[in-house]
């Protein structure tokens, strides 16, 4: 009978670190440095070796783990695991896939030739000094404001979903997610820049395109 030891050590070496999944029905392959695909019918699990434990969520750690999710996304949809999700083994991850298989086709479907913005609102420089009680009046006028531009721009995309930030104040901004078909990202863009036009006192920042982390979440259950 193996012992704790060695049965510690095989997990150790079985463990798979789920970092995204895709579709390989017709999609090209996608170029993954330091990471495999899994495959279970016409799904991909991009994956990589990792202890069976918790994981250490270090700047370097998630750099990688974008890194590779976006390379995913180079090639096409993908479906962002959230970092540091662990299968004990390979059997584990194909019965996961198994079970959840119609909704991570559907979600790949919903997500195709679809990508991320982030914009961020926040203000523009001063022209004096503002006291404590008028940066809590500016404050609230600038989120309700942004939100106003967020509703504008949620007309070039698919779907929109605010951002909260731990600790942030509204004077220094609010920002949001969109989601944008791949045909429709120059016109959100110029719907940006024609907010930016119109709110000259603030500040309109844009990234992307990204993959869909603020748009799905994955059920590990089961």
């Amino acid at each position: 009978m193996p012992s704790k030891r060695s049965r510690a050590d095989r997990a150790a070496r079985e463990a798979l670190q789920l970092c995204g999944v895709v579709s390989r029905d017709g999609a090209p392959t996608p170029q993954l440095a330091d990471a495999e695909i899994v495959e279970y019918r016409d799904l991909g699990a991009i994956v990589r070796k990792a202890p069976f434990a918790a994981m250490d969520p270090t700047d370097e750690a998630i750099a990688s783990y974008r890194a590779v999710v976006e390379g995913a996304f180079t090639a096409g949809a993908v479906i962002p695991a959230p970092y540091g999700t662990v299968f004990r083994n390979h059997d584990s991850l194909l019965s996961w896939l198994e079970l959840h298989y119609f909704t991570l086709a559907d979600a790949l479907r919903y997500l195709h030739d679809r990508q991320v913005a982030r914009v961020r609102v926040g203000p523009g420089l001063p022209t004096q000094a503002w006291d404590t009680v008028e940066h809590r009046v500016r404050g609230a006028d600038l989120e309700v404001t942004a939100f106003d531009s967020f509703r504008v721009l949620k007309r070039q995309a698919v779907a929109f979903v605010p951002i909260e930030t731990s600790g942030r104040r509204t004077e220094q901004g609010a920002e949001a997610a969109f989601l944008v078909e791949r045909e429709q990202w120059s016109a959100f863009l110029t719907a940006l820049k024609e907010e930016q036009r119109r709110l000259p006192d603030l500040r309109f920042e844009q990234s992307g395109p990204w993959p869909a982390y603020d748009f799905v979440r994955l059920d590990l259950n089961g």
